[in-house]
């Protein structure tokens, strides 16, 4: 079951007042956290989309076609979207011969820099976590063990592992379907019934494969407008 994207703004709402709290906002109206939590949430999955083009373009796995994004598709991705700024055209830095890299240092001293860390110290408030969810996951656990959320969103999946069928020509689910798929893939064909083998009709007469004809496909060439002789 697919969550409803209530869940996920729900989920990234955190976020944003972390990031506003550490940019010195101490208070927002509920209309203005939503606006901003929903320009953040476009924002991050037109990021994320480009970024899997450019990894479906570049390094798509030949053997298993599973999409392998590297950081050469993300920094793509956040020059496409306009994260890397300020930046030189790139027919102008051909004509120079000199990469224009002011954007890529600016980003990397942001992520390095004293705004981002007072975002994760805010973020966590705890060295033992690694984002915010864990934070506040540990501390509302009383210990470690994090069972509770086993099968939900914020847990781990429930391996239920194989299913027996009894009774069945196919022991498993998986073998069942693996059978099907093989019968799809198999040509068939139609055998050839022979005349014995035909069922009776009405009268005792084998029935024809072709269906009786109507009154309207025996006048042949004659058009539909004539009048009909029905004596």
């Amino acid at each position: 079951m697919t969550p409803p994207p209530y869940l996920y703004h729900a989920l990234l709402r955190p976020s944003i007042l972390q990031i506003l709290r550490a940019a010195g906002y101490h208070g927002a109206r509920t209309s203005v956290l939503d606006s901003v939590t929903d320009m953040a949430a476009r924002y991050l999955d037109a990021l994320c989309r480009l970024t899997a083009t450019f990894a479906a373009h570049n390094n798509e796995e030949p053997e298993t076609g599973d999409l392998v994004p590297t950081i050469v598709d993300v920094r793509m991705a956040l020059q496409q979207i306009g994260a890397l700024l300020p930046e030189k055209s790139e027919l102008e830095q051909l004509y120079n011969g000199v990469e224009d890299t002011r954007g890529v240092d600016a980003f990397v001293a942001w992520a390095a820099g004293p705004v981002n860390k007072e975002i994760k110290r805010i973020a966590l408030d705890s060295d033992e976590a690694t984002d915010y969810l864990n934070a506040l996951k540990l501390k509302h656990s009383k210990n470690d063990d994090d069972s509770r959320y086993t099968g939900s969103l914020l847990g781990k999946c429930i391996e239920h592992g194989n299913i027996e069928v009894e009774g069945g020509k196919y022991h498993s689910i998986a073998l069942w379907e693996e059978k099907m798929k093989e019968a799809a893939r198999r040509p068939t064909s139609q055998p050839q019934l022979q005349e014995e083998d035909k069922p009776e009709g009405i009268n005792g007469d084998r029935e024809d494969s072709r269906p009786p004809s109507s009154g309207l496909s025996s006048i042949g060439d004659q058009s539909i407008a004539d009048p009909m002789d029905l004596e």
